[in-house]
Order: structure tokens, then C-alpha cells, then sequence
């Protein structure tokens, strides 16, 4: 950390790039640098990269307060993120969501305006989530270290530790049915908790990990595949396909959480934070992944059609029939590196959650972290698919709600509150725990609110506790939930601000750091690591603890 009165100096720090601080850069240093991969040579230079990174990505991978700022210098070019990201919306388990909605009684053409539609809602909320984590470099839950408070932050991280863990088990168990219906495997119970151990390895390895596994192997495969089922389905079967099914009992707004809920990943920072620092990079790869999304949900939504029944095993069984020619070998190798792939995404970020709690300790390996992940993922597969009635849709409504409202706070906070309120919270570092302010109130008053609405309009309280009215009646309500956070919180501040008359005060009703309290920024200043890096309004801190004061 930096010692008291340290004056940032920008100049010579960019100085000592050409000594070898490779870690300071600024946005135009990436005007020049290619986004996709057009020959052989670009594939040699990414896999060596990814070598010299692996150390990294294995010790801390950027999240720990003494590392968790991701360098400009380590940003990945666009086709990183569309390999990765495309895994995270591909697989059998969004053909299931094309199954739910065709139960629900919607025709193939509604099945794909829906996708479309719930995916383009989820889009709205994960450009400014991506532009925080990409402006700042830190993780979800270091974020809110400096925005919510250390009780805020511990509130925010048990969220986003916790919400994971339900699709964990999901997917696990969805690999487990899969395998059943293909070979009779089981028992189908035991195979679905060992999986949610075993997924955890990936993570192991940090970002590098899971983006190698997902852009070398999963993406390719499973575009070539659904492509030939789609194709196939329009082309040979299309008398089949239309119409609509018979059937009900899933509201529109409810078909349109699930989609959300299957898109969400809450803890969008954590990835993004590797990628460029501009609103609009990540439009083309959002674009790209609602196309795939579309696809696997139309796909799901034909199989079922065609198989002529509603049983998941006997609908995969069918599928392999289909579109592998009979070969289960190759839907065993598919199915398993894509259920894989997804909870690679859902692991990432229940570490990174606990990263924020755990490697508060200096022995601390990231290591740990996993290992405890992959305990209590185990007991999540075993929770969801067997203890809890239809667990798919609570998991992803209570996803879809919680912590996307605290990434939304988190964006009010940095962008709007210095323009609106000439309030500026510098995002340049992570601040230890003994650092950080005590609770940022009006965050954690506005959190509170909205997910308590959220949950309460998807119906996800147990034994239906307060459902007044039937899931579906309250409009998109994840939607409504994040606009509700944002105002509320906006509001909150104005009530703050109006109450409290000294500067002094106001830091530490809205839980500003040591650091970001003592830090000389003009009020309407946006200050993180790219406005530093480019030598805009050099900050004063004053009073930081050492590297050990966490």
C-alpha cells in the first residue's frame, strides 16, 4: 500500500514502463491492438501468453486486496470474451429452458422472441456492469469493500458467494439426468453431487483456466453442433415445428425472469475487468451470445416437439438420434465439457466472493477458496435438485434479483453521484478491511428494498410466504428490481446529503475508506484506474495503512 501523503505521479510511473512496469497504460494504448484471431501466429502468441499469465491466474488471479486491480496491460482482446462468454449460454441446459417454454404452451416463433427479448433485458444491465468492472479492475465483491462498507460488503459477498452455488447444483444434476438417459448410469443422485465437486477444477487455474478450456474447446464444438440440429430442424422437419403446443401455467413475464435468471451472471466485473475500458466494447460479443442463446433455446424447443414427449432423458435421448447420428459417445464428450463450461462461470464467481472474505488472511491460498467452493457446491446439488420444487426457476429468479441490484448501486455510485451530487469515491485500489468505511447506509437501505421487492415478485420466498398474487402478474420484475436500486439509492444520498451538513459526515454515513476520504479529488471527478492511468487529475491519499493492514 501506499504510505501517508503519497503523491501519485502519473509522469513517472509511465516513465518506468520502458524499465519494466508494464502495468501502466492508458485506453489509447489499445487502439492498434487486434480483437480477433485471423492466422496461425495469433493462436502461438495467445497460448504463450496464457502460459506466463498462469502463475498469476493460480495464486491470487487479481483477487486479493494486495492484487486486485487487473493491469491495463493484461486486458484480452474481443474473440477471448465472445469464446467465453458464448459457453456460458450454450449447452443442454439451455435447451432445457427451451423445453420449459414450450411446456408453457409458447409456439417456436414466440420460444425465440422471448429469448431474444429476456436476453436483450439481461444486455441493458450488463453493458454499464461490464464497463465497471473494466474502468476499475476489481472484482465484484472488492468493489463493494470501497462502495458498500465492511458490512455492506460482507452482505453483497454472501449474495454473490451464495446465488452460484443454486446453478452449481443444477447443472450438476442436469449432467447427471443426461448421462442417465444416454447409458442408464447411476445412482443419478450421487453422480449429480460428485459432478459439483469435480467442476470446480477449472477454477482452480483462475480466468486462464476457464477461458482456454471455454474458446479452444467448448465454443467451437458446440456452435458446430447446434448449428447442424438447428439447420436440420428447419430444413428437414419444418412441417413439424409449427403451430402451437398445447399446454399453459408459464406467464410471459415469468418466461421472460427465466431467460434473465439463465443469462444473469450478477457478478459481471469479475470477467470484464480483463476487458478494454470502453461502454460499447462488449455490444459485438452480447450480440453474439444472444444469437447462440436463441439457438439452443429454439433447439430445446424443437426436441421436444419432435421427440413427441416432456421427459428430459427421453428428449436428449431423442436429440443424440437426431443430430449425432446415434453416436452417444460424442453427446457424452459434448454434454460434459459444456455443463463443465457453465459452472466454470458459476465457480468463478462464488471464489471470487469468498476471495473477498478469505484471503484476508496472509497464508491464504486461492486454492482453499476452491476447495471449500467445491464442498459446498456438492451439498447445493444435492439441495436443488432433490430437496426444493421447481428449483430451476427459484434459482434463477433469486439470481436474476440479488446481485445485480448491488452492481447496479455500484454504478450509481461511481458515475452518477459525482455528477448529480459532486460526490467522488475514488476507485483506484482495493482498500484493506481495517481501510474500508464501516456500512455505506443509504446502499444497503436501497439494496434491502429491492431485493425484498424482487423476491417477493418472482414469488421465491419459501412456502410461498407473502405470494399475494400469482408469479407473472409484477412485469419483469429483475428489471424492476434494478431500477428500484438504482432510485432508491439516488434518493437515499439526496436525504443524506440534505441531512448531514459536514463533508466529514457524509463520507462516513455513505462508508467512504480511509483512502477515498482523505484522497483530494474535485466532487464531480470519475476517478479509477483508467482516469490514473491516463494522468487525468492526479489524487492526493493521505493516511494509508501498510501492506499488511488488512
Amino acid at each position: 500500500m501506499v504510505a501517508a501523503s503519497h503523491l501519485v505521479d502519473l509522469t513517472g510511473r509511465r516513465r518506468r514502463r520502458e524499465g519494466g512496469n508494464a502495468e501502466v497504460m492508458s485506453v489509447s494504448d489499445f487502439s492498434n491492438e487486434p480483437e480477433l484471431a485471423y492466422r496461425p501466429k495469433d493462436l502461438e502468441e495467445d497460448i504463450r501468453s496464457e502460459r506466463e499469465e498462469l502463475g498469476a491466474s493460480y495464486k491470487h488471479d487479481y483477487s486479493t486486496p494486495d492484487t486486485g486491480v487487473v493491469p491495463l496491460s493484461r486486458r484480452r482482446p474481443m474473440w477471448h470474451f465472445m469464446g467465453l462468454w458464448t459457453t456460458f449460454v450454450v449447452g443442454f441446459s439451455y435447451m432445457a429452458l427451451g423445453f420449459q417454454i414450450r411446456a408453457g404452451g409458447y409456439s417456436l416463433l414466440q420460444a425465440v422472441g422471448i429469448s431474444v427479448l429476456g436476453y436483450l433485458l439481461y444486455t441493458a444491465y450488463a453493458l454499464f456492469a461490464s464497463y465497471l468492472g473494466a474502468r476499475t479492475g476489481q472484482t465484484e465483491t472488492l468493489l463493494t469493500r470501497s462502495i458498500f462498507g465492511t458490512a455492506g460488503s460482507g452482505l453483497v459477498s454472501f449474495f454473490v458467494f451464495l446465488a452460484p452455488l443454486g446453478w452449481v447444483g443444477y447443472q450438476a444434476g442436469l449432467l447427471a439426468q443426461i448421462w442417465n438417459g444416454f447409458y442408464g448410469w447411476g445412482p443419478v443422485e450421487a453422480i449429480s453431487i460428485i459432478l459439483a465437486a469435480v467442476m470446480i477444477t477449472n477454477n482452480i487455474f483462475g480466468f486462464t483456466g476457464i477461458s482456454v478450456f471455454a474458446r479452444y474447446l467448448v465454443t467451437p464444438l458446440l456452435i458446430l453442433w447446434c448449428g447442424y440440429m438447428v439447420l436440420k430442424g428447419i430444413i428437414v422437419d419444418h412441417a413439424s415445428i409449427g403451430g402451437t403446443p398445447s399446454g399453459g401455467g408459464l406467464p410471459f413475464w415469468v418466461a421472460i425472469t427465466g431467460v434473465i435468471g439463465f443469462a444473469m451472471w450478477g457478478n459481471e466485473p469479475d470477467v470484464w475487468r480483463y476487458g478494454k475500458p470502453r461502454f460499447a466494447w462488449p455490444i459485438p460479443t452480447y450480440l453474439f451470445c444472444n444469437l447462440w442463446l436463441t439457438l439452443f433455446v429454439a433447439a430445446g424447443w424443437m426436441m421436444e416437439q419432435l421427440a413427441g414427449t416432456t421427459n428430459q432423458a427421453a428428449i436428449f435421448n431423442f436429440t443424440v438420434h437426431y443430430s449425432l447420428f446415434g453416436v452417444f459417445v460424442i453427446a457424452l464428450i459434448i454434454a460434459t465439457v459444456s455443463q463443465f463450461a457453465v459452472n466454470d462461470g458459476n465457480y468463478y464467481e462464488t471464489v471470487n466472493a469468498g476471495q473477498n472474505i478469505l484471503a484476508t488472511w496472509k497464508k491464504w491460498r486461492r486454492l482453499y477458496t476452491c476447495l471449500i467452493a467445491a464442498a459446498l457446491g456438492a451439498f447445493s446439488a444435492w439441495l436443488v435438485n432433490y430437496k426444493f420444487v421447481n428449483g430451476w426457476f427459484i434459482v434463477a429468479g433469486f439470481l436474476a434479483v440479488t446481485v445485480p441490484c448491488a452492481t447496479v448501486i455500484m454504478v450509481v455510485d461511481h458515475f452518477l453521484l459525482p455528477r448529480w451530487f459532486k460526490i467522488s469515491r475514488p476507485l483506484g485500489k482495493v482498500p484493506t478491511w481495517r481501510e474500508a468505511g464501516v456500512v455505506n447506509v443509504p446502499a444497503v437501505a436501497a439494496l434491502i428494498c429491492a431485493i425484498f421487492f424482487g423476491i417477493t415478485g418472482t414469488a421465491d420466498w419459501p412456502a410461498h410466504w407473502l405470494e399475494q398474487t400469482a408469479p407473472g402478474n409484477w412485469g419483469p420484475v429483475p428489471v424492476e428490481a434494478w431500477i428500484l436500486a438504482g432510485v432508491l439509492y439516488v434518493v437515499f444520498v439526496a436525504i443524506s446529503k440534505a441531512l448531514v451538513k459536514t463533508e466529514s459526515g457524509l463520507h462516513s454515513v455513505l462508508g467512504f475508506s480511509e483512502q477515498a476520504a482523505s484522497s483530494q479529488v474535485p466532487g464531480d471527478a470519475v476517478v479509477d484506474l483508467v482516469t490514473l492511468s491516463a494522468g487525468q487529475d492526479p489524487v492526493v491519499v493521505a493516511g494509508s495503512a501498510g501492506a499488511d493492514g488488512r
